[in-house]
């Protein structure tokens, strides 16, 4: 049995041996307290961190951080990797702001358009990622690497060294708006990351890949497609971070195509600190969550006591290689399998 994790396990009716290799294994709720801690120490140091204000930021900026989360978890419980998603949110956020810039439609319209067209390309770059994966059978790493300069480039081809600013307020709503008092980008990512853990928990698509990612040879003896769910993974993670770039220009009120730069790392790190096996199989919803707001409470925290901005690029990074160094360490005391 495999399983992604919000609050229990699912049960897949199958023995694909991941869990059954590795009983120690538990949904990891190890980063409540140290985020307990972390709130404390940087409320200490400056109580402006409890502001309404800042809380709601934080809320708002963590938003990004969970629906590229949510879809790098997907495709890490298949085994997989996507460094393209930074480069993806830039292109689908590109693409957004000329529909919105077109005038072909009225505010409302527009707007949806603007959304679609967003997740419409992200979607086409994460086909484009699982085409090459499974049917060129090039590593995911390599892949995306690829991917994330091409994409890149693609927003620049499409944008220039431009921007274009200034959009409907429907539009602007869901980076900049309030759902009974709480920001709409928190509340829409909180949606996504609750109907990723449906998803993996109690459907046969979520079953299978994480069989796929748990034991590939025995998912394909027991008749799993394995290509097709696979490329799924691929596509749910692009699809995500065109929403996620939709999301980041209504926040911004601009598109431009220098926008997600580093995201990628930004993704990677809350799903890692979450708990999310780096080598598939297990995947933890309820820890990706946990790792979005750690990571926004962290950055934020750095910024009120006024640490420079490479800092903070180097503490992501540095908690990034500590995250994996525990995860790999912790699940081998389980005697977990290399993998």
């Amino acid at each position: 049995m495999t399983t992604a994790n919000m609050e229990a396990p699912a049960n897949t009716g199958k023995d694909f041996g991941f869990l059954e290799r590795n009983p120690g294994l538990v949904p990891p709720l190890g980063l409540l307290v140290p985020l307990v801690l972390l709130i404390v120490l940087i409320t200490v140091i400056n109580p402006v961190f409890l502001d309404g204000r800042n809380v709601f930021n934080v809320f708002r900026q963590i938003a990004i951080f969970l629906i590229l989360g949510t879809g790098m978890t997907i495709v890490m419980a298949a085994r997989g990797i996507d460094l393209s998603v930074g480069s993806t949110v830039a292109l689908a956020g590109c693409v957004a702001g000329i529909v919105l810039k077109s005038g072909a439609f009225g505010e409302g319209l527009v707007s949806v358009a603007a959304i679609i067209a967003a997740i419409g390309v992200g979607a086409a770059v994460g086909l484009l990622n699982g085409i090459a994966v499974t049917a060129l059978k090039v590593p995911p790493l390599i892949v995306t690497l690829g991917t994330l300069t091409a994409v890149r480039g693609l927003a620049y081809l499409v944008m220039g060294s431009d921007q274009v600013r200034n959009f409907p307020d429907p539009f602007l709503w869901m980076g900049q708006g309030r759902i009974l008092g709480m920001p709409a980008a928190g509340v829409i990512a909180l949606a996504v990351v609750l109907l990723g853990a449906f998803i993996m928990n109690n459907t046969r698509f979520g079953t299978y890949v994480l069989a796929v990612g748990g034991d590939r040879s025995a998912a394909i003896r027991a008749g799993i497609r394995v290509r097709r769910y696979e490329m799924g993974a691929y596509v749910i993670c692009g699809a995500l971070a065109g929403l996620a770039g939709a999301m980041l220009v209504a926040r911004l009120n601009a598109a431009q195509a220098v926008l997600g730069a580093t995201m990628e790392l930004h993704a990677i790190a809350v799903v890692v600190l979450g708990g999310t096996f780096l080598f598939g199989g297990y995947a933890t919803l309820l820890g990706t969550f946990f790792g979005a707001v750690f990571l926004g409470v962290a950055e934020n925290g750095l910024l009120l006591m006024g640490v420079p901005f490479y800092w903070q690029q180097i503490v992501i990074g540095t908690t990034l290689v500590v995250a994996v160094a525990i995860q790999l360490y912790r699940f081998r005391r389980q005697g977990m399998a290399s993998g």
